[in-house]
């Protein structure tokens, strides 16, 4: 399964890296199931989904060391070393903030949506989702980038794209603080467990929006230099 690391960087750097966030993508497209299931109260759904999502971060984390322990010294490209694994690394945390979410989806089982929440929390988790596959949309464009060497017409597109999902991620954000200050509003109704779990989803889904931007600011990096 796993291919000759070394032939695909005979080709080019980035085609591992951007398999890298596809998987950590795939990921983080579990987010809406893991949401459902809890809306649903199937707790075997739940603890199933995190399995998967347990399974999906480790194959992101093999082709990640892949790529770490193969990589050349030098790379020929106009792209530092370092930047090159500082996007790796920022790519990597969406799907860990997944990972953790999915965890706390299981620590309770029959872990229930409040009603106060289900309407904003949807809202949240649609947000959360478009900063995701705009960040799937800046990683399909580096073999483009690459060939125009980071410069020209496919750079300003990769520029644009960064500001939206910049903007994407803000208004994440402020949904995310209407979402939570429903759950805080709603905390007398909840049983102090409940509570403690909803206030820690809520900022694990904000966290998986923040990693994508992350992701964003790094290659923005790369262009800026």
């Amino acid at each position: 399964m796993v291919r000759n690391i070394f032939k695909i960087f005979a080709r080019s750097p980035f085609e591992p890296l951007t398999n890298h966030l596809h998987k950590c993508c795939e990921t983080a497209d579990k987010v809406p199931e893991i949401i459902d299931s809890l809306k649903s109260g199937d707790s075997a759904r739940t603890k199933e989904l995190a399995k998967e999502v347990m399974m999906l971060e480790h194959e992101a984390d093999e082709i990640k060391h892949d790529i770490r322990d193969h990589m050349p010294k030098t790379l020929f490209l106009p792209v530092d070393r370092r930047d090159f694994l500082r996007l790796l690394s920022s790519q990597d945390e969406i799907a860990d903030q997944v990972e953790d979410l999915a965890v706390i989806a299981t620590l309770k089982p029959g872990l229930a949506v409040p009603d106060e929440l289900v309407e904003e929390l949807d809202r949240v988790v649609g947000l959360v989702m478009d900063c995701v596959k705009r960040a799937m949309e800046l990683g399909d464009a580096m073999e483009d980038l690459l060939e125009a060497g980071f410069g020209g017409p496919e750079a300003d597109q990769v520029g644009m794209i960064i500001r939206t999902l910049g903007e994407q991620e803000h208004v994440a954000d402020k949904r995310q603080y209407k979402l939570s200050q429903k759950l805080v509003a709603a905390a007398d109704q909840l049983k102090k467990e409940d509570f403690m779990l909803w206030v820690e989803l809520t900022k694990k889904l904000g966290s998986i929006a923040n990693s994508t931007e992350r992701y964003s600011k790094e290659l923005r990096n790369i262009l800026a230099r």
